[in-house]
């Protein structure tokens, strides 16, 4: 027989649990403390004592010799300076005098500060400083190692000189030859008639040449003139003077050219220049040439300071093709004015903050004309938005206000298809009350866990006036017959939550009042309507797990199996809204997360009535020692008592009791193959009115296979003058099929793609074929790429990139394209951080 268990076997009040749990804790601390009390105290040495130490065989007598101490770790010792610095010399036979000439023979070293110079033969001289190296010389010093047949240096000046030296860069992963090396300084080197390269002497497929090449591992940089890159031994590109980094710290200069093909625009190309303002500020400098268009000139500014952060970017550009002026602007902040801000930029207890986000372009064809990527180009809308909050303290510590300002730019990129503009907000006012804002309590490691309990409450109002012109626009844009309107909005309720491991339940209730003063452009519009609308609401549910010894063979491990049923009614009174505005309302779906909610609307300005009832149960497969869910399924049903009138545009006409099925469920194998499934099973229509399946199986990195199905059957959507919204008759809107992967077909090469089709048009809406060839110094990425823009065109791209690892790369980017298209992506070429050990002597 199978038994199941209240999780964790918590299904009395959380408090008995706490106090239990307590006075253990004080009943057990008593055995450390003992223990430390009972540990014997150290006696001072005696005279005897040290006699009986002197004579013991075991601990010899060291005198004032210091004993190392054998250490769990290699640890990072701390900087000396070079004038306190001691010199060794270790060799097999050391000749001459001390103090006026050396000669160490074989497997020679003098090692100073980190640097060390190692020689078949060295010939010391402590008076000049000179050290001359014959034979196998070496010079390594803070990942930077030298090899050649001789040199010459100053130990103490760090200067020299070595003849026809190699040399490896051990951050970058660089290395090559020259004829001669001077080193001006610890961290200068200058290189005649050099080589650089980041390939092994066994794959040199690529390599640059320089007739002097100087390295400065301090500043992580190298100058160099007349500098010629050969790939696969044919000479490609030539430059008179040349600085490039040598590590990914950031610094000046122009970066590798961004070139493709687009068939809005012809051959492409963008020569970004990177300007260091100052730590924490940088320029990006955006020229960029298009056969079709012109030349566009274009920058980015990104800033960063402890109280606000943020970034100003604009394009600019005299169409060639269409002769006009085309622009674009974005300006993004966040501020805090007081208090501060704590991880992830959310703001302190009692601080102020601000926020902007205003972008707007120069016409509704700029996004799909210009935008580098299929999420720019498919944007509609652009946002002009202000705003500020602040926290209160003290007494009012519950308490946040908050203001904010917002206008909006909607694009008409598509003829055949009219997009709806929202409201203008102008202004909006809210202030908010919360008795719980932080019910926290600490937990074990350090951790919190929030358990709320006892009574909650939260009040809220909220003022906003929308506005729109709609004589300055076309009608079929318009949210509605409204030029402006001012919304007041008073939330209240009242909870009192008990929630432990094996249970909670919610009673809950609330009530919301709105009321309107709307001027309508057409005349004849009734007067918009408010209303005061009370809810009463129980959630519960239960959790009980138990042993699942029978998937333990399935699954490698020790698994645990919950149930967990749900049930939630919610009463709200039917009042008719018919003739009341929509400003920020939409119909919230019907989903998992919907089906166990309040109000079937997302906003302001819909209340449902609802006397309805939803029993759910959800199961979870999950591993006994991690918590990783391996597998879940959900399966929930809402009773109607009554059928819901209000709708999203007027009073539902003949409203039923019926609700449909909804099923949900997840699968994560140890294979890496995952699977989700939904569905919405409508029983009068004996069909399922939602289905999405998804799938993925990426058995090693590198290696990915996804699947994606959509389809959605949307029931009818009444007319209304009022909002602006003509009658829509019920129909399949969605039927959509999506494959992607990426595998690799050699132990170089590997192949991606992408193909998604909406079986509703039997169009393609977009398609991706990419190739990626990764050698041991460079790879080659290389796609093509189709996507719909709007109901009659389709863009092309064509992305191809050079990387030359350690150097720079030459193209257009595909990765972010891959990223987009194939889930799971991932580069083949993935540079090693260097190590601070490597170079360990």
């Amino acid at each position: 027989m199978i038994h199941y268990r209240c999780r964790a076997g918590l299904c009395v009040p959380l408090f008995s649990t706490l106090t239990a749990c307590v006075v253990m804790g004080l009943f057990l601390v008593e055995f450390p403390s003992l223990a430390i009390a009972q540990a014997p105290v150290s006696l001072p040495p005696t005279t005897q004592s040290s006699a009986s130490s002197a004579a013991s065989p075991i601990l010899p007598d060291r005198g004032l010799v210091t004993v190392l101490k054998v250490d769990d770790q290699l640890r990072v010792g701390k900087p000396i300076k070079d004038d306190k610095a001691l010199t060794f010399t270790l060799s097999d036979s050391i000749e001459g005098v001390v103090e006026r000439e050396m000669q160490l023979q074989g497997r020679a070293q003098i090692r100073r500060n980190g640097a060390v110079i190692k020689a078949d033969q060295i010939t010391y001289n402590p008076d000049t400083d000179v050290a001359d190296l014959k034979g196998n010389a070496e010079l390594s010093k803070n990942n930077v190692i030298f090899n050649g047949p001789k040199a010459r240096f100053k130990v103490d000046a760090r200067e020299g000189e070595m003849d026809s030296p190699t040399y490896k860069l051990l951050d970058s992963r660089a290395n090559g030859n020259a004829s001669k090396l001077t080193i001006e300084t610890s961290d200068i080197f200058v290189f005649d008639q050099a080589t650089y390269t980041a390939c092994t002497p066994e794959n040199l497929d690529w390599y640059f040449t320089a007739s002097k090449l100087e390295i400065d591992n301090e500043r992580k940089e190298m100058v160099g003139t007349n500098g010629v890159m050969h790939f696969f031994g044919v000479p490609v590109a030539y430059t008179p003077y040349f600085t490039a980094p040598t590590s990914s710290q950031r610094r000046s200069g122009i970066l590798a050219p961004v070139a493709g093909y687009n068939s809005n625009n012809g051959f492409d190309m963008t020569q970004p220049y990177y300007v260091d303002v100052a730590p924490n500020r940088d320029l990006l400098l955006l020229p960029r040439y298009m056969s079709e268009r012109g030349v566009q000139l274009g920058a980015a500014y990104r800033y960063i300071d402890p109280k606000y952060s943020g970034g100003l970017a604009g394009d600019y550009l005299h169409d060639n093709k269409t002769g006009t002026d085309r622009w674009r602007y974005d300006w993004q902040q966040r501020q805090a004015f007081s208090g501060g801000l704590g991880p992830g930029g959310v703001p302190l207890p009692g601080s102020w903050t601000g926020y902007a986000n205003v972008a707007r372009v120069s016409d509704n064809q700029y996004p799909t004309d210009f935008s580098q990527s299929i999420a720019g180009a498919v944007t509609s809308q652009f946002r002009q938005e202000v705003g500020t909050t602040k926290n209160l303290t003290g007494p009012l510590g519950n308490w946040n206000i908050s203001a904010k300002a917002a206008t909006f730019q909607t694009l008409q990129p598509d003829p055949y298809t009219t997009v709806q503009a929202p409201y203008n907000i102008l202004p909006n006012v809210s202030a908010a009350y919360n008795s719980q804002l932080t019910p926290t309590a600490s937990g074990p490691n350090d951790k919190y866990i929030s358990l709320p309990t006892g009574p909650a409450t939260s009040f809220s109002s909220d003022y906003t006036r929308f506005a729109y012109n709609i004589a300055g626009n076309l009608p079929a844009t318009a949210p509605g017959v409204y030029s402006q309107a001012d919304r007041t909005v008073i939330k209240g309720a009242i909870a009192l939550p008990e929630v432990t491991p094996g249970y909670f339940i919610r009673p809950k209730m609330s009530f919301q009042a709105n009321n309107y003063a709307a001027t309508a452009l057409t005349p004849g519009v009734p007067n918009a309507q408010g209303f005061v609308i009370p809810t009463f609401s129980l959630d519960s549910g239960l959790a009980f797990e138990r042993d699942a010894a029978e998937l333990k063979g399935f699954f490698g491990r020790d698994m645990l199996l919950t149930m967990e049923p749900r049930a939630f009614y919610v009463y709200t009174p039917y009042v008719n809204q018919t003739n009341t505005p929509l400003f920020d309302t939409a119909d919230g779906g019907f989903g998992i997360s919907q089906i166990f909610s309040e109000n079937n609307f997302i906003g302001n300005d819909r209340i449902a009535d609802n006397n309805k009832l939803t029993g759910g149960l959800t199961s979870r497969m999950i591993e006994a020692d991690s918590g990783v869910e391996r597998a879940s399924a959900t399966l929930a049903q809402r009773q109607q008592f009554s059928g819901q009138r209000v709708g999203l545009n007027g009073t539902i006409v003949d409203p039923t009791t019926y609700s449909d099925t909804l099923g949900a469920g997840s699968v994560r194998l140890m294979g890496n193959f995952s699977a989700d499934v939904f569905g919405e099973y409508n029983t009068q229509l004996n069909k399922f009115v939602q289905t999405t399946v998804g799938g993925s199986w990426r058995p090693t990195p590198g290696r990915s296979l996804n699947f994606g199905y959509r389809n959605v059957w949307s029931p009818p959507v009444q007319a209304s003058i009022q909002n602006n919204q003509p009658y829509t008759p019920s129909s399949t809107t969605t039927d959509q099929y999506n494959i992607s992967g990426q595998w690799p077909i050699t132990r170089e090469v590997s192949l991606l793609g992408r193909w998604g089709y909406d079986a509703l048009t039997t169009k393609t809406l977009n398609s991706l074929m990419a190739l990626e060839w990764t050698r041991d110094c460079w790879t080659f990425r290389g796609a093509y790429s189709q996507f719909v823009t709007t109901a009659q065109n389709m863009t092309t791209q064509i992305l191809f990139q050079i990387e030359f690892r350690g150097f720079a790369s030459v193209g257009s980017n595909p990765v972010d394209i891959m990223k987009l298209n194939v889930p799971g992506y991932m580069p083949t070429s993935k540079p090693i951080p260097p190590s601070i050990y490597e170079n360990y002597q």
